[in-house]
């Protein structure tokens, strides 16, 4: 009798790599991974990921398995939400979320699933916007594979909740090959956002990141970075303490 169903599978969806750990009930874990070839001009950017997404759990997926999905920032658009009494409740902060998200990009916001982070008193919260067609596809594909969805989430979510605890004071950034996500915390609180496409060359990125944070320098009060990448870090920057941290989905494009 297979007892594939207590299979899990880990999948990220990556602009470059699609990479897919599957943990079997029995034996050592399997990471596989996929190349994905850049989108052509009439397609969104994100369907060359998700074609082969679909390859490899059609082909390696176990069925009925669990499954986690993690989306690269890359696909993912972003809001701060602050923190008002005005503002309570699930209505009331996806309200905002819409408002915040379509006055930074106008009707693309309408081609968004908004999901918000757990509130918090007193604390600015997060809102992720995530392209419809990709999330239909991704949750057609896992029915069609009869896989079980966990969850799916953007990047950011997921490794943010390996390091909320170890970092209340700093910064926690995502280089990820031509793409930057930075986040500020100060006594816990988020204080500032930035997602957005880098220009440097790799050997630059160090540089154009302590640009960034002697710019942003007083969203924080502690000169602390944890970075997630495997790319070699020095222990500073400038006068910044590096903290360097391995994503869960170690491997292709940083992830």
């Amino acid at each position: 009798m297979s007892l594939s169903w207590l299979d899990r599978h880990t999948l990220l969806v990556h602009p470059r790599h699609v990479v897919l750990e599957r943990q079997p009930w029995r034996g050592p874990a399997q990471r596989l991974t996929a190349e994905v070839p850049p989108a052509q001009p009439d397609e969104a950017d994100w369907q060359p990921a998700l074609t082969a997404a679909g390859a490899l759990l059609t082909t390696k997926a176990s069925p009925f398995g669990r499954l986690r999905i993690i989306i690269a920032n890359q696909f993912v658009r972003f809001a701060l939400l602050p923190w008002s009494e005005s503002v309570l409740g699930d209505k009331a902060r996806l309200g905002m979320a819409k408002a915040l998200l379509r006055n930074s990009l106008g009707d693309q916001a309408e081609h968004l699933e908004i999901a918000l982070d757990s509130p918090a008193f007193g604390l600015n919260g997060l809102a992720a916007g995530l392209p419809k067609d990709l999330l239909a596809a991704l949750r057609q594909t896992a029915k069609t594979r009869c896989l079980r969805l966990d969850s799916l989430q953007p990047r950011l979510i997921s490794d943010l909740a390996t390091c909320r605890q170890l970092l209340n004071d700093g910064y926690v950034a995502f280089p990820d090959d031509d793409w930057l996500t930075l986040l500020g915390l100060r006594n816990g609180n988020i204080t500032l956002l930035r997602n957005h496409r880098m220009h440097a060359e790799p050997e630059r990125l160090g540089n154009e990141l302590l640009g960034l944070l002697a710019a942003e320098h007083a969203a924080v009060d502690h000169k602390k970075v944890r970075i997630f990448s495997r790319g070699d870090w020095p222990k500073t920057l400038g006068d910044w303490e590096i903290e360097q941290q391995m994503s869960l989905l170690e491997g292709g494009a940083h992830a």
